[in-house]
């Protein structure tokens, strides 16, 4: 019997043989819709990254001491909020 290739090495192989169908072109407002539901998007994942490493920590340290880590995580995004407001929103 004959093994058939993986449908993702078939696509991975059109690519580099038709490098035209690699990319697509869209106007500016699409690209600028697009890259600000990015944002959005990457935006919302980074705030449930830092709750999941606030339940790291919480899961690490002595039941007494889970509020304080709580706390300093809150505290920490609460700063780096506050200092990508003043700064890196200009930058932006």
């Amino acid at each position: 019997m004959r093994k058939l290739l993986p449908p993702g090495l078939i696509a991975l192989a059109a690519f580099l043989v038709l490098p035209s169908m690699a990319h697509a072109e869209v106007d500016a407002e699409t690209a600028y819709v697009l890259n600000t539901f990015s944002f959005l998007v990457n935006g919302a994942l980074v705030m449930w990254m830092a709750a999941g490493f606030t339940m790291l920590e919480a899961g690490m340290v002595r039941t007494k001491s889970v509020a304080t880590i709580c706390l300093k995580n809150v505290v920490l995004f609460a700063i780096a909020g506050i200092a990508f407001y003043l700064v890196g929103y200009n930058l932006m």
